[in-house]
């Protein structure tokens, strides 16, 4: 039995015997092909596969007679972004930050880890201003918490905007003004603005008089460059640019703005989106993951609108997990959405016109994230092996680029993208002579690297074994092409007259293996090129994740995504009522090829008055459940089980051991189905889903099982756990957790 005590509260996570040997998820870190020249110097690649983050490998260039310090010669493009009006692009990886400078074509580390990471990185979003001049992100400092950082992109000056800002893998709580002047941005529940100029002259205003509202960023919108709207539950305010300092400092008397209509239904900016054309004459709103309604929006007023559509929102590919709008005109919208495929658990993607009525365009497999063009005009978006650029007025294709998986892309102009893919990163001028035949600027990665006649760096392309590059010293770019012939066929060397380079194993279990030198002079010596990777290191500790479907399935397509996103494993208890409820979200979660387990026939309180349970009636629920789960999905819900809220007796889990089921106690109850009106009622803390977060990569011990809901269908909470899934995983990961099946402990 494990007690955890936050918030002045003893919580009890009563832990299940171990029934199988220990196990430890094997470190998928590999250093490979060392190859050394006359002077010591060192090439090797680093491959890393690790869940949640991509797998790729890095080319470095050490020296064999010092410690770490070894140079990095490819640039694995995980995010890109322009900087400062198309002349910088910025890339990051795992490794730290590089800047490519389009005037000289040199590509530059401004920041690096000096160590080979053996965490599984994923880098959070950067939100930059439309010219590039600026930046914003959230700087984590806590579990699932950090610091909203405003940046100066040339200068690398900062300013903090909010100390106690929520961390989130897919986006920033800031919108930047067309011409980016301004940036709104969250904080604590209120919504500011700021002038990046006059926040660096320190001329800036203070921020209680720089207030625009209550609420999420998803409250607000630019409509132009000189028009905001604001949603405040109903009311929709038009604020003019030029004006926020006066509404900021005069709010409380004369309102947010002027107030141009009100919605039939109260927008909920935790849960909803709205979209706003630039002649602020329609408005489309995006309630949750289920309603899409359009309204015409008149100049001032508080009359309720009227809408144009207005209809819930099915797809039968899959369950929605996203939305995108972009706008084609003054009253055509097209919308894009990113779903969960029912046949798989798969990434997929429909795009839809919105206009008087809603007319699907396109269906897109694994489709990467769409990016718009700076005049709005076309998108781009990766699917399979090609980059593809359509026309958003009349959804023509005008570009495509095949033959490498794009990994990130941006926008450089209206006309040309960087493409990162797994092999290169290019330019891809859009018209002209070039459109076709995209410029290299650097390789993200390499099948291999080798000296050639111990004075030419060569690398062999990833995808194409006949494809060699020649490294360029000065510039830290591979530009040269090499024709392929017996002089390029890899001739690794493992030592000269002073050392010997080889790889071995390693008591580090975070990775596969070291990369070795051994000094042939003055005495034999076997060091660790990084000295880290040989260190020892305790066995890791175990955890499981167990989701909830209950009796709502409000988040099940996000927690889909997510775990099939960072590759872990999951088992999902089923309960009557969700199956009963909802029979195409159980058949998707029968196919997805996660283990589902029962939670009896019904969601009732086995342990309240009203129930006569003996062993027979939990014989008969657990068998009611079998068959009503396989009757629908043909598949058989696998031997583990537990009570509906955890509240059981020993005389209950007697039956199910009896009926050939073994019961999973995760505690008496979860802590993320505690809503507002239970903490009200009871006289307990409440706890937000960071605030779990935190608890339990803290407080979680091995072999601890980890209960997380699909979604509530009574009572309200600020925030759902589901929701921030990715952080919880990332959580256990850097407290030093693996996240492990079920069945090898229970």
């Amino acid at each position: 039995m494990s007690d955890f005590c936050p918030a002045q509260h003893k919580i009890s996570f009563l832990m299940a015997a171990i029934f199988c040997a220990a196990f430890t998820l094997s470190a998928e870190i590999f250093f490979e092909n060392p190859d050394i020249d006359s002077h010591n110097q060192v090439l090797f690649s680093v491959r890393h596969d690790l869940p949640g983050s991509p797998a790729y490998k890095t080319i470095f260039l050490g020296d064999a007679a010092k410690s770490g310090g070894a140079k990095i010669l490819t640039c694995y493009p995980e995010k890109m972004e322009v900087l400062s009006g198309g002349a910088i692009l910025q890339i990051r990886n795992r490794y730290g930050t590089a800047r490519y400078a389009t005037a000289d074509a040199t590509l530059a580390w401004i920041h690096r880890s000096d160590s080979v990471p053996a965490e599984s990185i994923r880098l959070g979003p950067q939100s930059v201003s439309p010219d590039g001049k600026w930046l914003c992100y959230v700087r984590k400092t806590g579990i699932a918490t950090g610091e909203l950082i405003l940046k100066n992109a040339s200068t690398f000056t900062e300013t903090m905007l909010d100390e106690h800002a929520d961390f989130s893998f897919e986006s920033v709580p800031v919108a930047w003004s067309p011409d980016s002047s301004t940036v709104v941005y969250e904080k604590n529940g209120e919504i500011y603005f700021c002038d990046p100029k006059a926040a660096f002259q320190q001329v800036q205003m203070t921020e209680s008089f720089r207030k625009i509202g209550t609420g999420k960023i998803s409250a607000v919108s630019w409509a132009n460059n000189k028009t905001l709207i604001y949603i405040d539950h109903d009311v929709i305010y038009r604020v003019n640019a030029n004006e926020l300092y006066t509404r900021g400092m005069y709010a409380p008397m004369v309102g947010s703005g002027t107030v141009i209509g009100r919605l039939p239904i109260a927008f909920n900016s935790l849960e909803d989106h709205f979209f706003v054309n630039e002649t602020v004459s329609k408005l489309i709103v995006l309630q949750g993951t289920h309603v899409i309604s359009s309204y015409t929006l008149q100049s001032k007023g508080f009359a309720y609108l009227a809408a144009d559509y207005s209809k819930p929102f099915t797809d039968i590919r899959g369950s929605v997990i996203g939305f995108n709008l972009y706008w084609a005109g003054n009253d055509s919208a097209l919308l894009w959405v990113d779903l969960i495929s029912n046949e798989d658990g798969s990434k997929c993607g429909t795009v839809y016109r919105l206009g008087t009525d809603l007319r699907q365009l396109s269906v897109i497999d694994s489709p990467g994230k769409p990016l718009l063009s700076p005049d709005g005009k076309s998108l781009a978006f990766s699917s399979g092996d090609s980059l593809y650029v359509y026309d958003i007025a009349d959804w023509r294709n005008t570009g495509r680029l095949r033959g490498e998986k794009q990994i990130s892309y941006a926008w450089n102009g209206n006309d040309t993208l960087y493409t990162g893919g797994i092999s290169s990163v290019r330019a891809w001028k859009l018209t002209g002579e070039d459109k076709n035949a995209p410029r290299l600027l650097f390789l993200s990665t390499a099948k291999t690297a080798f000296w050639k006649n111990d004075t030419l760096i060569v690398a062999q392309d990833v995808s194409n074994d006949a494809a060699f590059y020649a490294y360029d010293m000065a510039r830290n770019v591979w530009q040269k092409t090499l024709e392929a012939d017996e002089k390029t066929i890899p001739q690794y060397k493992v030592q000269n007259g002073r050392f010997r380079v080889f790889v071995g194993s390693t008591a580090n279990r975070l990775y596969n293996n070291s990369l070795y030198v051994r000094n042939l002079t003055g005495g034999v010596e076997n060091k660790a090129l990084f000295p880290a990777t040989a260190v020892k290191t305790p066995a890791r500790k175990r955890v499981v994740l167990a989701f909830d479907a209950t009796d709502s399935a409000d988040g099940l397509a996000r927690i889909l995504s997510v775990l099939g996103e960072y590759a872990v494993p999951a088992t999902f208890f089923v309960n009557g009522e969700f199956i009963r409820r909802y029979p195409t979200e159980s058949k998707q979660l029968a196919m997805s090829g996660y283990e589902c387990a029962s939670m009896f026939f019904t969601n009732a309180d086995l342990t309240g008055k009203g129930f006569v349970v003996d062993e027979d009636f939990i014989r008969r629920g657990l068998a009611r459940n079998e068959d009503e789960f396989y009757g629908l999905t043909g598949k058989e819900l696998s031997l583990f089980w537990h009570a509906p809220h955890y509240r059981v007796t020993e005389k209950m889990k007697k039956a199910g051991t009896d009926s050939g089921y073994r019961y999973v106690d995760c505690g008496k109850w979860s802590l993320d189905t505690q809503t507002f009106e239970q903490a009200i009622s009871q006289k307990e803390n409440y706890l937000t889903a960071s605030e779990i977060i935190s608890y339990y990569a803290e407080y979680a011990q091995d072999t601890t099982i980890i209960p997380v809901t699909t979604g509530i269908s009574k009572g309200s909470r600020s925030d759902y756990l589901y929701d921030k899934l990715d952080l919880l995983i990332t959580a256990l990961w850097d407290a030093g957790f693996e996240i492990v099946p079920i069945r090898l402990f229970i």
